[in-house]
């Protein structure tokens, strides 16, 4: 396949087509050639985070995870949801994932370690709390070239209620986005579920990881067992 240089307004066509679901025959060969587009900023934002958090590994007991590249029905889904986002503004078609194993306080920490890394190489780098129907994290997108690079940060009770809702879910995934008329039940409880985890979180350096562990699983048989 030879190789192809699209421009933002071919990217942002190239996105209706994809939303609309009208895709002309080399529409997968230029969605497959703007992934390739994330190859450079993704080895480059992934090791500056591993170098950053080197010494902290073993300390805050860190996963650090590559995702995968955003998939083109992952890419269809958004496109879908968020009719107003341009294919080449969407900021998570690369990224990686942190868990911290402890609490609000440790994640805190971790954010606070990579802002400075990346504004001390002048790079680009927003830091925002992400609340949205019980999902709680905090995103940081990092700009290089005018191309995004999301890292997911999660505490560990963060981390367990993501897994918990995509277990839950089913194909369409409408339980991750607010839900149909028939999930809503189901909504309620996770919300308040995330609303015991973030009172957990707060507290979690002033006990002992296995405490911790323990009040994340019995919040989660409380709430979901009613």
């Amino acid at each position: 396949m030879s190789s192809m240089t699209l421009s933002n307004s071919e990217i942002d066509q190239l996105g209706d087509r994809l939303r609309n679901n009208c895709l002309e025959d080399v529409d997968l060969e230029k969605l497959h050639e703007f992934r390739q587009t994330y190859n450079d900023i993704d080895a480059q934002v992934y090791k500056l985070i591993k170098d950053t958090l080197k010494t902290s590994m073993d300390k805050l007991k860190l996963v650090i995870t590559k995702r995968k590249r955003k998939t083109r029905q992952s890419i269809v889904d958004k496109l879908y949801r968020q009719k107003k986002l341009r294919l080449s503004q969407m900021h998570d078609i690369a990224g990686c994932r942190i868990v911290v194993q402890g609490g609000a306080q440790s994640a805190c920490q971790v954010n606070k370690q990579l802002v400075n890394a990346f504004e001390e190489k002048q790079l680009n780098i927003q830091s925002k709390p992400r609340n949205k129907d019980g999902y709680r994290a905090i995103h940081l997108i990092v700009k290089i070239n005018k191309k995004s690079y999301e890292i997911q940060l999660r505490t560990f009770a963060q981390d367990v209620f993501a897994n918990l809702v995509e277990r839950l879910c089913d194909k369409e995934n409408t339980l991750k986005y607010g839900g149909g008329d028939k999930e809503q039940p189901a909504l309620k409880k996770l919300k308040a579920l995330s609303d015991t985890l973030v009172d957990i979180d707060k507290d979690a350096h002033t006990v002992s990881s296995n405490h911790y562990h323990q009040q994340i699983n019995e919040a989660i048989n409380d709430v979901l067992s009613d």
